[in-house]
C-alpha cells in the first residue's frame, strides 16, 4: 500500500527540493502533518529547513490580528449581552446551554458569511423577501419563504412569539457581541476568519509565502472557499484532494458531495496518486455483528492479535477506529499484551476521571453541610464516600480508616468537622464554604495537596500517577479560569449555579492523550482518520446513529433558513461522515467493520447505511459474520463443605477448656442452614459495617432489652411488689433517662458524657419503646409480688457428646431474665420479633429445614438447660417468652405451651418433663455437627436463603 500521503510528500519533494523550506503546507489536521514531516524526513538528500506546516485552523490564526478567545470566555460576555438585549433576568446557570447554541450559530454565520441582518429579520412578508435576496439562487430564496410562510403575524402561537422575540434582537445581540470582543482584540474562530478573508479580498492584508499547498480538504465553509479563490487568483497555492473515483463520478454518492465542487473549483496540480483504489484493490472486508457495545472492545482484542501475526505489516499501519468514543476506556483495555506501543488520538472525556467524581462527592458535602452550636457536621454518606475515595484515601490511607471505622461504629449519621483535624488536606476538605469566591479557592487549594500527595519516588507508581495528575491538572486550570472570568466579568453567582456551571465544564471538557504519534498501534475517532492510510482497520460501532451521525447540531436557526442562507444542515453532516468513510477504507488491504445488533433506549441495532452501501452497490467480496458466544445458564452446582482437618480443628475450639462456646443462635442457624453455620461461625464471614440512618430489628431489641434490664437492676437479688411497678411506671423522667443511655450505647456507641440527638425516625422509635415498656411494667404488675433472681445474665453448660465423654461442647448464652413466682422459677426472653409460644413437640424443635420450627421455643428451654445447670433443680423450672407482638392481647400469657393437632394446649409449668427428650435431641445435634462425614451444605428450602446475608456466595 502506498498512502496518498506518502505520495504527496514524495512528488512535492521532487518538485520543489530545497525550496519547499519557503513553502506553508495546510492540513485538515495536526496528524497528517506530523506524518508527512515523517515521510519528508525519510526521503530528504541533505540537510534542509522544514516547510511551515498548519492545519487550517492555526493557518487563520496565524495571519489574523485577533486573538482567539475560549469558549467560556465569550459565553460570559455574550451573556451580558444577551441580558441586556433581551430584557430577562436569566440566570447564568440557565443561559449556558442557550449560549453555546447562539455561540455555535454565530460562529457558522461568519465562516459561511451570510448578511447576518438579512438573516435576523423578520420576513413575514413574501414580497420582502424577492426584494432583499436578488444575491441569493432561486433554490435558496425557495428554501427562505418556505420557513416564513408558516409565520403570519395575527396567527402566531405561543412558541412563535417566543421565538419571535428572540429573533428580533438576535441581530443587535450578534453585532454587540462583535464589537465587543474586537474592542479587546479578541475573537471567536468565525469572526477571525471572516475578518481576515475581508482584508484579504481589500488588500488589506497581503500573505508572504512563495506557495501555500493545501492538502486534503474535504468540506469547505465559505470563507475557506474565498481563501482558496483569492490565492488561486494570485497564483500562490496548489489543492491537492484525496478521494476515490468510484463516489468522486458517481452524482448520486453522497460521499462525493464536496469534492466534487473542489475540484472544479480548484484544480489539482498534474499527480501520479492513482485515484482508483477501492475497485482495484483486492480488500477483504468483514462486517461483524456483536450483541452488545463493549462486546465489539472485546471482539477488536481477537482481530488486533489476529492482525499482529502478520509480520509484513508494521504496528503502526494498523487502526482500530472508533466511531462512538465511549469505547475508548473498553477499547484500551481489551488491547492484547502482545501491542507494546500504542498512540491514542482522541481526547479522553473529564466526566469519566477520578478527579471528576471527586469533584461531585465535595459539592454534595457542601449542599449536606449544617451548622450544630459552634461546628458544622456534614452527612455521612458524603462522608464516608470521600474517605473512601482512591485520591483521599491516598492522602492518609490509616488516618482515613480510622475515621470511617469510627463513624460506623458509633453510627454517626451527622459527622462534625472537628473529627478531621489531625490532617491538614482533611481539615480544609471538610470546612464548610460559604460564598463562590470561598469555593473556588477551596477546590483549588484541594486540587494542589491531593495533586502534591500523589507525587511519588517510586518510578513504577509514579507512572500510574503522572496520568492521574493530568486529569487533576486540566480539571484545575478549568476551575481557576472559572473563578477568574466570574472576577472579570463581575457576575455574581448563587453557589448552586456555581456548582452545576462547574458540572457543565466537566461535561464538555475533554483531556487530551499525548503518546508517539508515529508508532504503535492506532487508536483514533473517524475524524483523526482523515489523510491517514492505513493497511489494517478495525472500525466499532458501524451503526446507523453512530456512523453517521443522527441529528442536527443544536442551532437557533431553522433548517430551511440555513439551507437558505448556505449554512451547514444535517444533510451536509451525512456528506460528510460518508467521506471520511470511503476515504478511510480506499486503501486498506483488510478491514473489519463491527456493528452491534443490541436495541435499548436509543440504540436501535441497525447497521450503517454505509455498510448497506457496499453491500449491495461496490464490488468487494464481503464476508459476514456473527461471533457465537455460550452464554447458556450452567446449572449452579451444590456447594458443599467437607470437614477436612483445618475445619475440625476450628470445631475443637468450641470444646472442652477452648475460650469458644456455641450460643443458641449459633445451633438455631445450623439447623436453618448448615452451609450458612459454616460461613458465620467457622469460616467468620462478617457482614460489612454500614451506619444505621434507621434504628433495624437487632438494633431495636437491643434497646428494648438493655432498658428494662437498667430499669429492674436495682430490684436484682429483691422482691418486687406492685406498688414498685406503678411508681417505675410513672416515672417518666427515669424511663426516658434509660431511653436515651440505651441509644447512646446501642446505637450511637458513645460515651456517658458525649450528648446525643434523637431526630426523625428514632424519635418514633424512641416513643414506641416508651410504650412497649409500660406495656411490660402493666403486665408485670399483674404477676406481682416477684423475685428478681438474675438480669441479662451470661451462662455456660457443657454437653457431652462421645460415649466416653471425652469431647465435651460448649454451648453459652444470655438469660434476659429469671425470676420467682409462687415457689416457681421463670425463665423469661424478651423477643421483640415474631415468637410462637406454642410448639409441636421436642423432636420438631430439631427439625431440619422445618417450615413451622419453633425456634424462639428451641431457645427457650435451652436456656431452662443453662439455669438447671448453674443453680440446680431445687424447684419447677418454666420456661417463658414475653413476645412484643401479643403484649397488647387481653389473655396474653407468656408461658410457653405444647400443641399436638387440636388437642388442648398443654403449659410448660416445669421443663422436666421434656428435659431427657431435649438433652438427646441437643446431644444428636451436636454430635452431627462434629461428624467429619457429613459436610456443611446448602438448605434446599429456598425461601429460607431470601433473609441469609451469604444468598449471594451460594447464588440463590
Amino acid at each position: 500500500m502506498n498512502s496518498f500521503l506518502r505520495q504527496i510528500t514524495k512528488e512535492l519533494y521532487q518538485k520543489y527540493q530545497s525550496n519547499l523550506s519557503n513553502c506553508i503546507l495546510v492540513f485538515p489536521n495536526r496528524r497528517a502533518g506530523l506524518f508527512f514531516s515523517k515521510y519528508l524526513n525519510e526521503i530528504v538528500e541533505k540537510e534542509m529547513w522544514s516547510p511551515k506546516i498548519f492545519t487550517i485552523n492555526e493557518f487563520f490564526r496565524s495571519l489574523s490580528d485577533l486573538q482567539i478567545e475560549d469558549n467560556l470566555g465569550l459565553l460570559f460576555r455574550l451573556y451580558k449581552i444577551y441580558i441586556r438585549n433581551m430584557k430577562v433576568a436569566e440566570s447564568f446557570d440557565d443561559f449556558y446551554y442557550w449560549g453555546e447554541m447562539l455561540l455555535g450559530d454565530f460562529d457558522d454565520l461568519d465562516k459561511y458569511r451570510v448578511h447576518a441582518e438579512h438573516l435576523f429579520r423578520n420576513l413575514a412578508e413574501e414580497k420582502e423577501i424577492d426584494d432583499l435576496f436578488d444575491y441569493l439562487s432561486e433554490e435558496q430564496i425557495e428554501a427562505i419563504q418556505s420557513f416564513w410562510s408558516a409565520f403570519r403575524p395575527e396567527k402566531y402561537s405561543d412558541h412563535q412569539k417566543e421565538f419571535v422575540r428572540l429573533w428580533d434582537n438576535l441581530f443587535s445581540i450578534y453585532t454587540e457581541f462583535k464589537k465587543e470582543l474586537e474592542s479587546e482584540s479578541l475573537a471567536y474562530e468565525g469572526m477571525a476568519s471572516r475578518k481576515l478573508v475581508d482584508q484579504l479580498e481589500t488588500g488589506e492584508k497581503v500573505i508572504e509565502a512563495e506557495r501555500i499547498i493545501f492538502i486534503g480538504f474535504n468540506a469547505l465553509n465559505r470563507c475557506e472557499i474565498d481563501l482558496f479563490t483569492a490565492l488561486k487568483n494570485k497564483d500562490k497555492a496548489d489543492f491537492y484532494w484525496d478521494y476515490d473515483e468510484i463516489y468522486l463520478l458517481n452524482p448520486y454518492h453522497e460521499a462525493g458531495l464536496f469534492m466534487r465542487e473542489n475540484i472544479k473549483r480548484f484544480p489539482s496540480p498534474k499527480t501520479a496518486v492513482s485515484y482508483r483504489n477501492i475497485n482495484d484493490n483486492k480488500t477483504k472486508v468483514e462486517f461483524v455483528a456483536l450483541t452488545s457495545e463493549v462486546g465489539q472492545a472485546k471482539y477488536a482484542h481477537t482481530v488486533v492479535a489476529e492482525f499482529c501475526k502478520d509480520s509484513d505489516v508494521a504496528l503502526e499501519e494498523t487502526a482500530i477506529v472508533l466511531a462512538d468514543e465511549e469505547l475508548l476506556l473498553p477499547v484500551l483495555h481489551s488491547i492484547p499484551k502482545l501491542v507494546d506501543k500504542v498512540n491514542v488520538t482522541m481526547g479522553y472525556p473529564a466526566k469519566n476521571t477520578p478527579v471528576a467524581s471527586l469533584l461531585r462527592l465535595v459539592i454534595d458535602l457542601q449542599k449536606s453541610a449544617r451548622k450544630n452550636g459552634k461546628n458544622f457536621e456534614f452527612s455521612h454518606k458524603q462522608v464516608l464516600a470521600l474517605l473512601n475515595h482512591q485520591y483521599l484515601h491516598a492522602v492518609n490511607p490509616d488516618l482515613a480508616h480510622q475515621l470511617t471505622q469510627d463513624i460506623l461504629t458509633t453510627n454517626k449519621i451527622r459527622v462534625s468537622q472537628n473529627l478531621f483535624v489531625e490532617d491538614e488536606v482533611l481539615k480544609k476538605l471538610f470546612t464548610p464554604v460559604s460564598s463562590v469566591k470561598q469555593f473556588a479557592i477551596y477546590l483549588l487549594e484541594l486540587l494542589q495537596n491531593v495533586y502534591k500527595r500523589l507525587e511519588s519516588e517510586s518510578e513504577e507508581k509514579s507512572l500510574v500517577d503522572k496520568i492521574e495528575q493530568e486529569y487533576i491538572y486540566h480539571l484545575f486550570l478549568a476551575i481557576k479560569r472559572l473563578k477568574s472570568l466570574l472576577v472579570q466579568h463581575k457576575i455574581d453567582v448563587k453557589q448552586d449555579t456555581f456548582y452545576r456551571i462547574l458540572e457543565k465544564m466537566i461535561q464538555s471538557l475533554s483531556i487530551p492523550f499525548e503518546g508517539e504519534p508515529l508508532a504503535g498501534l492506532q487508536v483514533m475517532g473517524i475524524l483523526e482518520t482523515r489523510l491517514l492510510d492505513f493497511k489494517k482497520i478495525v472500525v466499532l460501532s458501524m451503526n446507523e446513529g453512530k456512523l453517521p451521525k443522527t441529528g442536527a447540531a443544536n442551532s437557533f436557526i431553522p433548517y430551511h433558513l440555513r439551507k437558505g442562507f448556505g449554512m451547514p444542515t444535517i444533510d451536509h453532516q451525512d456528506a460528510i461522515f460518508a467521506y471520511y468513510f470511503y476515504r478511510l477504507i480506499q486503501r486498506a488491504e483488510d478491514i473489519k467493520l463491527l456493528y452491534s445488533t443490541q436495541s435499548d433506549g436509543m440504540r436501535t441495532g441497525e447497521m450503517s447505511r454505509f455498510l448497506y452501501q457496499l453491500k449491495y452497490e461496490s464490488d468487494f467480496k464481503i464476508k459476514e459474520s456473527t461471533p457465537g458466544y455460550d452464554i447458556s445458564i450452567k446449572e449452579i452446582k451444590p456447594i458443599s463443605i467437607i470437614k477436612n482437618e483445618r475445619i475440625l480443628t476450628r470445631l475443637n475450639e468450641y470444646c472442652g477448656k477452648a475460650f469458644r462456646s456455641f450460643s443458641p443462635s449459633a445451633l438455631n442457624t445450623y439447623m436453618n442452614c448448615s452451609l450458612s453455620f459454616y460461613f458465620k461461625y467457622i469460616a467468620g464471614l462478617k457482614e460489612p459495617d454500614m451506619v444505621l440512618e434507621e434504628i433495624d430489628p437487632p438494633t431495636f431489641g437491643n434497646l428494648f432489652h438493655y432498658s428494662l434490664e437498667q430499669l429492674y437492676l436495682p430490684y436484682q437479688g429483691k422482691m418486687i411488689a406492685t406498688a414498685d411497678l406503678e411508681n417505675i411506671r410513672k416515672d417518666e423522667a427515669l424511663i426516658e433517662c434509660i431511653l436515651k443511655d440505651a441509644f447512646r450505647k446501642n446505637y450511637f456507641h458513645i460515651s456517658q458524657d458525649q450528648v446525643i440527638q434523637i431526630s426523625g425516625r428514632n424519635l418514633l422509635i424512641f416513643d414506641i419503646l416508651k410504650k412497649y415498656i409500660h406495656r411490660v411494667l402493666k403486665i408485670d404488675q399483674e404477676f406481682a409480688p416477684f423475685k428478681i433472681v438474675a438480669l441479662e445474665g451470661k451462662y455456660n453448660i457443657q454437653i457431652p457428646i462421645d460415649s466416653n465423654g471425652e469431647r465435651i461442647v460448649n454451648i453459652s448464652g444470655l438469660i434476659d431474665r429469671i425470676d420467682q413466682r409462687n415457689g416457681t422459677i421463670r425463665i423469661l426472653d424478651y423477643k421483640t420479633g415474631k415468637a410462637n409460644l406454642v410448639f409441636k413437640d421436642i423432636a420438631s424443635l430439631f427439625e431440619k429445614e422445618g417450615k413451622n420450627r419453633n425456634k424462639a421455643a428451641f431457645q427457650t428451654l435451652l436456656y431452662c438447660l443453662f439455669y438447671e445447670g448453674n443453680f440446680g433443680n431445687a424447684m419447677p423450672i418454666s420456661p417463658g417468652i414475653y413476645s412484643l407482638k401479643e403484649f397488647f392481647s387481653s389473655n396474653f400469657n407468656c408461658v410457653l405451651a405444647q400443641k399436638e393437632g387440636r388437642s388442648k394446649p398443654i403449659l410448660v409449668d416445669d421443663y422436666q418433663s421434656y428435659k431427657k427428650e431435649f438433652i438427646n435431641g441437643l446431644e444428636e445435634l451436636l454430635t452431627e455437627i462434629f461428624n467429619p462425614e457429613i459436610p456443611f451444605s446448602q438448605v434446599e428450602n429456598a425461601d429460607i436463603c431470601r433473609t441469609c446475608p451469604y444468598a449471594e456466595i451460594c447464588h440463590r
